[in-house]
């Protein structure tokens, strides 16, 4: 089972970063330190800091003024440890080929096949990770030119793996086979409701409480140009032109998609209550196939690509429900549902399908599917929290016919055209429990149960069904600072 490799293109973070340093060192070349005493500011100078510092509190708590450029800075880290465990031999793996079609000069007609295979060495031994990171946050409100922020997360991201030689290696998340690339977690820069930089996806929604083993979340950082503007006080409308690259999903033999000079184009709608928060969203993806140019010599394929999800998160106020003896009782619901078009990545789910399947003869079949995620929190105790989570998918991929021999003789019964559809379906439950020992430390521990099955369909005529299920452990430690 593989998942999609996260690109973002190398010149747009390497100008992230710069942007937010450049604002950074521009902010603090006045700023004096005081060790001990000795070369304090005058009290006139302290007095000017000490009102920038309040003039920054309007933004939190923990924002500090930067000399006196007007900018306010916030700081902030975090470290995450974990450590899983599967308890399986085996897991579902599908295979793209194709057919040789001998009487016309096509690319083949494409098949899938699946089969449980055994993954035994990879989950005898328990996976563990680490995830520290740093992040800068800068802002300042500015009579004449609105609201100006900088972010940038540097994160170092490591997880073991299995290498090509069956061996267990503990290694660090490169991008575009570069770690520097692959530490920029997160940078922007905003105007008002203009953001530039690699950022959050206007599309995902609820983040899942499970640390470990994710359920099928769509949230992801990609490199973006977003707009947001506030119809009301409690609702917006965004905008967003997203790395098309970033959520494409390919295999080399079905589809190979290229990336088209047309970004994703994404919008989205939110309204908030006092108690709850609504989500809907939507993209246009495009790229261009070269299935036919690289096989036989063909021209590009324009393919396109939807998605669409809603979503809610809303608080559950216990008294409300089941009467007075709940008073001061609260919980935290997540519902999320998301359909796909020539775009799964869109659903969060693991890669068990490219985008679209090209034929043979250069028709494009888009796989089609939609996923769904149910989570919710409680606090058991004011330092407990149970943390309960159900994802879903479903996808499908299918080609029509095409024939593989033509029918020569009027007397002889032609072969059939071939065609296939394969669907595949998975599941994950999960629940957790927190433990707060301390303010910004979380020790965490849950345990779930996934389920992968494919049905396949060739010619007419059914294939046998491959399912898979197996329990998971993890364990966490997270720290923020």
């Amino acid at each position: 089972m593989m998942r999609p490799n996260s690109r973002r293109p190398r010149a747009a973070g390497v100008c992230g970063a710069l942007i937010v340093s450049v604002m950074m060192l521009g902010g603090m070349r006045d700023e004096v330190r005081a060790e001990d005493g000795k070369d304090a500011p005058p009290p006139a100078a302290a007095s000017l800091k000490d009102g920038a510092d309040n003039v920054c509190r309007a933004f939190g708590p923990d924002y500090t003024a930067v000399g006196d450029s007007g900018l306010c800075a916030r700081m902030g880290g975090g470290i995450l440890v974990y450590s899983g465990k599967e308890f399986t031999d085996h897991d579902i793996v599908m295979l793209g080929q194709r057919i040789p079609t001998m009487f016309n000069n096509g690319a083949g007609a494409p098949i899938v096949y699946y089969h449980k295979d055994d993954v035994s060495k990879q989950t005898k031994n328990p996976s563990a990770g680490l995830f520290a990171f740093a992040q800068l946050m800068l802002q300042a409100q500015k009579e004449d030119v609105g609201l100006l922020r900088g972010f940038i997360r540097i994160a170092a991201d490591a997880r073991t793996h299995y290498a090509h030689d069956g061996e267990m290696v503990f290694d660090l998340r490169k991008i575009e086979n570069s770690y520097y690339y692959g530490a920029l977690d997160e940078a922007w820069v905003q105007w008002n409701g203009l953001k530039l930089g690699i950022q959050p996806s206007m599309f995902g929604f609820n983040r899942l409480p499970s640390v470990v083993t994710p359920g099928y979340t769509s949230i992801v950082t990609t490199l973006a140009a977003s707009y947001t503007i506030g119809i009301s006080r409690n609702a917006s409308l965004s905008l967003a032109l997203e790395d098309p690259t970033r959520r494409a999903m390919g295999d080399g033999i079905l589809a190979r998609p290229g990336r088209g000079g047309v970004p994703d184009i994404v919008a989205m709608a939110r309204i908030a209550t006092p108690s709850t928060l609504f989500h809907i969203s939507g993209a246009i993806r495009h790229v261009d196939d070269h299935v036919m140019k690289d096989f036989v010599g063909g021209d590009e394929k324009s393919v396109w690509g939807w998605a669409w999800s809603a979503g809610v998160q809303s608080r559950v106020k216990w008294e409300d429900i089941i009467g007075a003896g709940a008073k001061g009782v609260y919980g935290r619901l997540g519902l999320t549902v998301a359909q796909a078009s020539g775009a799964p990545a869109y659903l969060g789910i693991p890669f068990f399908a490219p985008d679209y399947i090209a034929g043979g003869d250069g028709r494009i079949y888009n796989s089609t599917g939609w996923s769904a995620l149910a989570s919710y929190e409680h606090m058991l105790a004011p330092r407990v929290k149970l943390n309960l989570t159900a994802s879903y998918f479903s996808i499908s991929m299918h080609s029509d016919g095409e024939p593989v021999i033509p029918a020569l003789d009027p007397n002889v019964a032609p072969l059939p055209d071939l065609d296939f559809e394969v669907d595949v379906r998975g599941t994950v439950l999960q629940a957790g429990l927190e433990f707060m020992p301390m303010p910004g430390m979380v020790l965490g521990i849950e345990g779930g149960y996934t389920t992968t099955a494919a049905k396949g369909r060739y010619v007419g005529f059914a294939g046998e069904k491959a399912s898979v299920g197996f329990p998971h452990v993890g364990l966490y430690l997270r720290k923020s600072f």
